[in-house]
């Protein structure tokens, strides 16, 4: 009968999530949360540890391996706008890989309690595992209409307050700050919400001369804001209040030749990013 350890198997399971999750968030072009990430994955880990005791067998029915994907999910990609689609992600990630890990067991593994034990190197995993990866990452650039679209992860800092969102870069963009030539960022209300006070952001919605009436009222804020014109479509004319963040980083790269700009309403509906650069 073959000794099976269970700190080699929570080990082995922590490594196999962390990666799934962390590439799920790379091909939905998520901001990196590493230590979200870790615990979603010692969640997992967890269950797969438990699935070996008889006594917890039912834990490798469907339905609940269902609701530990989702919960998993929730715990690493929450604060996310849409978290439909890096879950169902994640569930083609890790199909995709049991399916290799299945191949692999056929020729070096043995069934055990519901679960797999793998004996194979941990090297040979993470090289399937790499191939799957590449495979699905080459199916949805090819054929998910979204996944055409370039997005960057940008993080700004304001005055201690910290923004995470999902940015188009948009090729046409030719938005530019006339004073300093520094490309310009646009952005919305919810990297506003995050980022201002209150009455700031309900100023945003009555346009810019209101909006810099009321970061006039705050010391901290009162210099950082000046006007920048643009057009855009339906729109010939108008004034945009931009700033240079604290600190800002895109796709994990700092840079300080960003300014951002708060535009009254989202720059897509249905979440899938919220700013254009």
């Amino acid at each position: 009968m073959k000794t099976i350890y269970v700190d080699s198997v929570f080990l082995l399971n922590f490594i196999i999530n962390y990666f799934i999750l962390l590439l799920t968030a790379r091909v939905c072009s998520l901001p990196l949360k590493r230590w979200r990430y870790s615990l979603g994955a010692a969640l997992g880990a967890l269950y797969s540890v438990a699935v070996l005791f008889p006594s917890f067998s039912f834990l490798s029915l469907p339905i609940l391996k269902l609701c530990l994907g989702a919960f998993m999910a929730l715990i690493s990609y929450s604060g996310s706008q849409n978290l439909i689609k890096p879950f169902l992600t994640f569930l083609a990630m890790s199909a995709a890989f049991g399916g290799a890990v299945f191949a692999i067991s056929l020729f070096a593994g043995e069934v055990f309690s519901g679960g797999f034990y793998i004996n194979v190197s941990l090297r040979i995993l993470l090289l399937s595992f790499a191939v799957c990866y590449f495979i699905l990452n080459l199916v949805f650039r090819r054929f998910g209409t979204r996944q055409q679209r370039e997005t960057l992860s940008v993080s700004i800092t304001l005055c201690g307050k910290t923004s995470e969102i999902v940015a188009l870069r948009d090729t046409g963009n030719e938005l530019y700050d006339p004073i300093s030539g520094l490309p310009v960022m646009v952005t919305g209300l919810d990297a506003a919400k995050q980022l201002l006070p209150e009455d700031c952001t309900l100023a945003l919605l009555r346009g810019a001369p209101e909006f810099m009436l009321a970061v006039s009222e705050h010391e901290a804020l009162r210099s950082r804001f000046r006007l920048v014109p643009y057009s855009a479509v339906g729109v010939p004319f108008a004034m945009l209040p931009v700033f240079k963040p604290d600190r800002a980083q895109v796709s994990g790269k700092n840079t300080d030749k960003l300014l951002v700009g708060f535009s009254p309403t989202n720059m897509c509906p249905d979440g899938e990013f919220s700013a254009i650069i």
